[in-house]
């Protein structure tokens, strides 16, 4: 059974307990290759608000814009030669989407919702923190640089899009920012055997409005804040499970590209 534009969708989504103290992600514990363990989390159903159906944010005042955005790339090869292509396509989007004057492309990742391949992530999070952000800048941009990009407004955007087919599995969704409150997030230290890093994660808070776009094309593609250094929070996100689906329904594919982006 496949919902339909009148019908409500709802989906599953992992938070953090509200009471959550130092969460904690462990890469590859104990010389275990493979192993991760993460942070309890909550499984919570929540309405999900389709953009399809009503106002869709935009990202100058909400840190979020879904947009059509076709792209002459239809295959992402693991070799990335498809960069040639797609990113000067990235750049551009971002530049009139997010009105950057200069932008970084440093990562593509492909997700397959199949348990043999990097699947999607289910878990309600932000990609950066305030500690992290400025750490990315620096291991990409150098010192000397990045001291200069810290003299004024920048920050880390990522663009979402669909591949081969429309989302029917784990389409990504987005926590309205309007509806979270600064004591929502918690900072989650990813603890690696040679180093460690940090992401941010979102407290369960019922409060929270969930909003997606249904049956996205490889033709849309969602940008939405990731870091930035005038202190916007960042944009909790998450894959979620819906609880109806199409009959025969495709695992999702997509391709997420992470920028630095230097605003005027």
């Amino acid at each position: 059974m496949q919902t339909t534009q009148t019908e409500i969708a709802t989906a599953t989504v992992n938070y953090l307990p509200a009471d959550t103290d130092q969460p904690r992600i462990f890469i590859d514990p104990d010389g275990e290759i493979g192993r991760r363990i993460d942070p309890v989390r909550e499984q919570t159903l929540v309405t999900l608000h389709d953009v399809r159906e009503g106002e869709s944010p935009k990202f100058l005042s909400h840190g979020l814009e879904f947009i059509t955005m076709p792209s002459k790339v239809s295959e992402f090869d693991k070799d990335q030669s498809f960069r040639a292509v797609y990113d000067p396509e990235i750049d551009a989007l971002i530049k009139k989407v997010g009105g950057a004057q200069e932008v970084v492309i440093f990562d593509h990742t492909v997700r397959v919702d199949d348990e043999n391949v990097r699947r999607p992530a289910r878990h309600v999070h932000g990609d950066y923190s305030a500690t992290s952000g400025p750490v990315r800048l620096r291991e990409l941009l150098g010192d000397e640089t990045a001291a200069e990009w810290e003299k004024g407004h920048y920050g880390i955007i990522n663009v979402w899009r669909p591949i081969s087919h429309p989302v029917q599995t784990a389409p990504l969704a987005f926590a309205d920012p309007t509806t979270v409150q600064e004591g929502d997030w918690t900072d989650i230290d990813i603890i690696y055997p040679d180093r460690r890093g940090q992401i941010t994660g979102l407290k369960r808070n019922d409060k929270h409005r969930w909003i997606y776009m249904s049956e996205m094309t490889p033709e849309e593609a969602v940008v939405f804040t990731t870091f930035d250094s005038a202190g916007t929070p960042a944009i909790g996100h998450s894959a979620v499970d819906l609880t109806v689906l199409p009959e025969n329904a495709k695992p999702r594919q997509s391709i997420e590209t992470r920028a630095l982006v230097r605003f005027n």
